[in-house]
C-alpha cells in the first residue's frame, strides 16, 4: 500500500509506518520517510503518537554517514502494551500474555463453560493482575480454534458471534483466525519469514492446517476459510467407515495417532510419555505419514511454489525432527528450479509455543493488515483505549 500525505489518509498512514518499524526495525524517522513518501513532518508526528501509546520505543542511535547527527532508532516497544492470545480446545482454553517484542509473559488454561466469554474475560483480568498490569495496557485479544469441528461452535458464523460476545463481555478488540494464519502472521512479524515475500505454513494439530502466504498477505479464501490441507485426498484407497478415499488426515493428523494409540488426550505431556514408553508406535504413525505429506508437500510447490515451506505444530520439537526427517528426500519439484535462498522445507525454531504466540501476534498483525484494515472486532458497548483508537479505528470513527 502506497502512503499519502493526505490528513484524510492519517489513521493507515500511521499504521502504515508502524507496520515499517515491526518489521524493518531498528529503523530511524529519515528511512521510514524514505521508504513511505511521506514527509519527514508526516513521519515526526506519527511516531510522537506511537512512543506516547507505548507501542514503539528509541533503541539507540545509527550513524549514516560522515555528515549529519546520528539517527534515532526505533522498534517496537517491550513493554506498556500488551496482548493476550487465547486457544480453545475442546474441554479446555489455554491463555497467554505476550508483550508486543513477543515474549511471552504468563500463561494459564481454564476449563470451558457455559459462559465462555465470561469465564475467558475474568482469566484475562487475573493473568494481567498477576504481573501488576492495567486492562488499559491491552492492545487486543488473539482467538483461535484448535478444532476445526469444535462442536459448540462448529462453522464460521457460529465463530464469529461467539468473538462478538467475547469482544463485548471483555470490552477489548477480538481478533480470529486459524491457528495456521495465526502462526504465519507470527513468522512475518518475528521469525524465519520476516525476510520473504512468499512461503507456506503447515500445521500439524488435531487436523493438518496450512496457510500460503503470497506478497506478504495470508491468502484466506472465499469466506476466510481456506487452509484445510488435511482434507485432500492422497490415496485412491478408500475407506471401509464411508467410503471415501484417503484425506491427509487419516495419516498424519495427530487425530490419526490419537486413534493409533487410543489415548483420551493428546498433549505435549502424553507425546513426550508416548515417544518414550511407546516408540514402535510413533514410528508406525510416522510410517503410515511420510508418503502422504509427501504428496502434499509436492501439491503445494507445483500450485504455489512459494520460497519455502514452514512446518510447525502442537508437537514436541523431538516429533517434529522425527516427522520432517522422514519426509526426506522430497518428491522432485518445480520447487528445484532456479535460484534458492531459502531450503525449501524449514522447522519452526519455537514449536512448544509457536501456536499461543502466534495467536497473541493476532492483534498488532490485524492493526497492520493493510489488505484488510480493521479486521478486529470491536466491542459494541464499551469504549476503545487511546492506543487501540489508534490502530483500530479509522478517521471519520476517530472524529
Amino acid at each position: 500500500m502506497l502512503a499519502s500525505n493526505s490528513k484524510q489518509n492519517k489513521a493507515l498512514n500511521l499504521r502504515l509506518v508502524l507496520s515499517y518499524i515491526a518489521t524493518l526495525s531498528p529503523i530511524s524517522r529519515a528511512e521510514i520517510a524514505r521508504i513511505s513518501g511521506l514527509t519527514k513532518q508526516t513521519i515526526t508526528n506519527m511516531v510522537d503518537e506511537l512512543l506516547a501509546a507505548a507501542l514503539v520505543t528509541e533503541v539507540g542511535v545509527k550513524k549514516d554517514g560522515v555528515v549529519g547527527k546520528p539517527s534515532k532508532m526505533l522498534a517496537l516497544c517491550a513493554s506498556g502494551t500488551y496482548s493476550v492470545g487465547i486457544r480453545v480446545f475442546e474441554h479446555y482454553c489455554v491463555l497467554a500474555l505476550f508483550n508486543l517484542t513477543n515474549q511471552k509473559l504468563a500463561q494459564s488454561r481454564i476449563a470451558r463453560s457455559d459462559d465462555l466469554p465470561q469465564a475467558l474475560n475474568q482469566a484475562v483480568i487475573t493473568l494481567l493482575s498477576q504481573h501488576q498490569l492495567s486492562i488499559a495496557s491491552l492492545l487486543g485479544i488473539g482467538l483461535s480454534f484448535a478444532d476445526q469441528a469444535d462442536q459448540h461452535y462448529p462453522n464460521h458464523q457460529a465463530r464469529l458471534d461467539f468473538v462478538q460476545q467475547l469482544a463485548n463481555t471483555s470490552g477489548q478488540p477480538v481478533t480470529l483466525e486459524t491457528t495456521a494464519s495465526a502462526c504465519a502472521a507470527c513468522h512475518m512479524l518475528y521469525g524465519e519469514a520476516r525476510g520473504l515475500n512468499s512461503f507456506v505454513y503447515v500445521h500439524l494439530g488435531r487436523q493438518i492446517e496450512s496457510t500460503v502466504v503470497f506478497g506478504r498477505r495470508i491468502m484466506l479464501g472465499h469466506n476466510q476459510l481456506s487452509g484445510h490441507l488435511g482434507e485432500i485426498f492422497v490415496s485412491a484407497e478408500t475407506s471401509s467407515k464411508d467410503g471415501e478415499l484417503g484425506r491427509l488426515n487419516d495419516f498424519a493428523s495427530l487425530s490419526a495417532l490419537q486413534q493409533l494409540s487410543r489415548q483420551s488426550e493428546l498433549d505435549l505431556d502424553s507425546l513426550t510419555s508416548l515417544m518414550q514408553q511407546q516408540p514402535q508406535l510413533i514410528d508406525k504413525w510416522l510410517e503410515h505419514a511420510a508418503e502422504p505429506m509427501r504428496i502434499a508437500i509436492h501439491m503445494l510447490e507445483s500450485v504455489f511454489n512459494s520460497q519455502t515451506i514452514i512446518f510447525g505444530g502442537d508437537v514436541t520439537t523431538e516429533l517434529l525432527d522425527l516427522f520432517i526427517a522422514r519426509l526426506r528426500p522430497l518428491i522432485p519439484s518445480i520447487a528445484q528450479f532456479g535460484s534458492r535462498d531459502v531450503p525449501r522445507m524449514i522447522k519452526t525454531p519455537n514449536v512448544y509455543d509457536i501456536a499461543i504466540s502466534g495467536i497473541a501476534t493476532l492483534p498488532l498483525h490485524s492493526a497492520l493488515d493493510m489488505d484488510r484494515p480493521y479486521s478486529a472486532c470491536l466491542p459494541q458497548f464499551s469504549a476503545l483505549t487511546s492506543k487501540q483508537a489508534l490502530l483500530y479505528l479509522n478517521d471519520s470513527q476517530q472524529n
